[in-house]
């Protein structure tokens, strides 16, 4: 692993301090209680009247700006649609497929349920996964830069050859992510937890690891200075 994992291991969990941040933070309030409010410059009509499980949205792919808040998506087929500027805080997109959508920068998930969704392939830059609980999904080649995934819970996930980088992982629980060679320069990973990640090939130049518990990672090769 050389200079870079012994960097690493010695100081990514410094003593702690009366003016460090406080681990974690509780996540902001569901929008899910009762009927959420209308978002300015959201709509909920056009196709995002569709949403719902199983839903197919080939035929009907501009979601741009769509208010999808608390929406149940399970299983549904998204891929090929437009999301940019979608709202779906809190939204259920478990097992559904993202993949080859044209764009979904600047979307919106936080809190979102993410269980197996399918996102690789995809344009996410400045994405919101704030506080999502995202297991077994799947980034993988993914353009995610300047993305937030603050106090997100990403378990058995893959970010293989996706490009996240100046991303802010800060409090995040990262467990068996694979990022092997993900570019995540410049990413700041300040109070996360990553257990037993695979960071081989990966660019972490720049990153920011303060006060981050790092344990059992896969280091062969990473490449930059943190």
């Amino acid at each position: 692993p050389g200079r870079l994992a012994w960097w690493l291991f010695s100081t990514a969990t410094p003593p702690p301090s009366p003016l460090a941040a406080p681990a974690t933070l509780p996540p902001p309030p569901s929008p899910c209680g009762g009927s959420p409010p209308p978002l300015p410059g959201k709509s909920r009509g056009g196709c995002a009247a569709l949403a719902g499980p199983n839903a197919i949205f080939d035929t009907c792919p501009d979601l741009r700006n769509a208010d999808l808040r608390c929406a149940n998506l399970e299983n549904a087929m998204i891929g090929g649609v437009d999301l940019s500027g979608a709202v779906l805080d809190g939204a259920n997109l478990r097992g559904a497929s993202l993949s080859d959508s044209s764009a979904i920068t600047t979307a919106s998930f936080v809190g979102a349920q993410m269980h197996g969704a399918i996102l690789d392939g995809v344009n996410l830059e400045a994405a919101r996964f704030d506080y999502a609980v995202i297991e077994g999904a799947d980034f993988s080649s993914s353009t995610i830069p300047r993305a937030s995934f603050v106090g997100a819970r990403l378990v058995d996930t893959k970010f293989t050859g996706a490009k996240v980088w100046e991303s802010d992982f800060s409090r995040a629980e990262l467990r068996t992510v694979d990022l092997q060679t993900a570019e995540l320069a410049r990413s700041n990973f300040t109070g996360a937890s990553l257990h037993t990640c695979d960071l081989s090939l990966a660019d972490v130049d720049g990153c920011t690891f303060i006060g981050a518990k790092l344990v059992d990672l896969a280091l062969t090769s990473v490449t930059g200075t943190a």
